[in-house]
């Protein structure tokens, strides 16, 4: 169209009291996607609009066929230019016409999947990467779509890239964490990039949730405990300082390590403390009681204070499930010849926590007053009830306390237990008596162990 002619139909367009009928006409084009159905002329300003463009006069009240006017456009206007044509020059965009656009998106998102599949040889990462990230990308492809469709093709692709190399990063079973932001830099170039609200923090996460399903199961989808514990699962610590394990009588021949027992305090440790101290922690005895709850271990330190600090047994508190500072700590002190007994709450949550140190550490872990008899003698009447089937997940690891805590229908708690926790810290100080190291034999007797002072 010549420009003059372009002026003069923008005029005619952006006549006022054009304005609600070319919106009728716009909804018109884009419902049926093309000229179709008809529209009412409800004054007279209209009908002389209309009559400027199309050169027919139409008695307000009365309608016109959409037809009818994109045919006088084409053929009898001086403009031969369609409605729509018009319309997209009025309005300065294309006209989106549903099913066009919907098969648009659905193209868009199926390339920028099938861009996501093509990236991943390209990066050079570790098979062991590949096989995780591409799997957990099929099991998920209806996901990645909606993300195409929410984020656009390009920015999942710049999502998709960090996410395959911070799997390549992932450090081995037993080795030092990674942090996050230092992870961020290295496989984004900005430390934040892989920060709560990036398209690729999501992705991460749901990858590690894929990856980690038991850790996934362990709290509710999408809680800052659920993502922490996917973090954690991974080896990747938020920061070196936020992170920490709560202990008192620790062993080691180091001068603060002397100083800290001598003075029979409690304290907590850092990523960044036992990356300096790990390696000369040591359990007293060989020792290590590990609790799950703050207020038994504040209990039982009370107790333990009446010996001399050179007696002090080792006590770890996890604070709920372990997280990269807890393990730390107990793998030092597992590496070192500690044995641990752990011991937690009769709940869903503190049975499968319970079921991570004795899978973690095979041989070198026992539960500690975990078994039917305690359980009954920790129950209270007010106990919390249970939703069914809250306990089936720790029946491999524990099979008769599973099954009993599951025909009861009632949670307990550790603190419940104190005076039986505290008298087996007694004998095992002046003793020399361990807890069992195997739970309940079949002969219902617990096997137990002297430790030589």
């Amino acid at each position: 169209m010549h420009p003059d002619l372009r002026r003069d139909l923008l005029t005619l367009l952006r006549n006022k009291h054009f304005a609600r009928l070319l919106d009728d006409l716009h909804a018109s084009l884009v419902r049926n996607g093309e000229p179709k159905g008809r529209v009412i002329i409800q004054s007279r300003d209209e009908a002389d609009a209309l009559q400027d463009l199309t050169g027919k006069w139409i008695e307000p009240g009365r309608t016109i066929a959409v037809r009818d006017i994109d045919l006088r456009l084409r053929e009898q206007s001086i403009f031969h230019c369609s409605l729509a044509e018009a319309i997209e020059l009025h309005r300065g965009a294309p006209i989106a016409r549903p099913k066009e656009e919907r098969e648009r998106r659905i193209a868009s998102r199926e390339r920028a999947v099938r861009r996501c599949f093509e990236l991943l040889p390209s990066l050079g990462i570790s098979p062991e990467a590949y096989s995780r990230v591409i799997g957990w990308m099929h099991a998920t492809e209806s996901e990645l779509r909606a993300d195409a469709t929410r984020w656009g093709e390009q920015a999942l692709l710049d999502a998709i890239r960090p996410v395959a190399l911070a799997f390549h990063r992932l450090p081995a079973s037993g080795a030092p964490p990674v942090y996050l932001a230092e992870l961020a830099n290295q496989v984004t170039g900005d430390a934040h990039g892989l920060d709560a609200g990036r398209p690729a923090h999501a992705l991460l996460i749901r990858a590690l949730a894929f990856t980690f399903p038991e850790t996934a199961a362990r709290e509710d989808r999408g809680s800052a405990a659920w993502k922490l514990n996917l973090l954690s699962a991974a080896g990747i610590a938020r920061d070196p300082i936020s992170v920490r394990v709560d202990t008192f009588g620790l062993d080691g021949a180091t001068p603060y390590l002397r100083e800290l027992r001598r003075e029979g305090v409690d304290r907590p440790f850092t990523l960044n403390t036992l990356a300096e101290i790990g390696g000369d922690v040591r359990a007293w005895r060989n020792v290590a009681f590990v609790v799950e709850n703050p207020t038994v271990l504040a209990a039982l330190i009370e107790h333990v204070r009446q010996f001399v600090p050179e007696n002090h047994p080792t006590l770890v508190c996890t604070n709920g499930n372990l997280n990269l500072a807890d393990k730390a700590l107990l793998d030092a002190l597992v590496q070192r010849g500690a044995h641990l007994f752990y011991g937690g709450d009769f709940d869903a949550k503190g049975l499968e926590i319970a079921a991570q140190v004795l899978a973690r550490y095979p041989g070198a872990a026992s539960p500690w007053r975990m078994t039917v008899e305690d359980y009954r003698d920790a129950l209270r009447t007010e106990g919390r009830a249970l939703e069914p089937g809250a306990v089936d997940r720790a029946a491999r690891a524990f099979p008769a306390l599973a099954a009993e805590i599951a025909a009861r229908g009632q949670a307990a708690h550790q603190e419940g237990l104190i005076p039986a926790l505290i008298r087996d810290l007694s004998r095992f100080v002046l003793e020399g008596v361990t807890p069992s190291t195997e739970g309940d034999r079949p002969d219902g007797l617990p096997e137990q162990r002297r430790i030589s002072r």
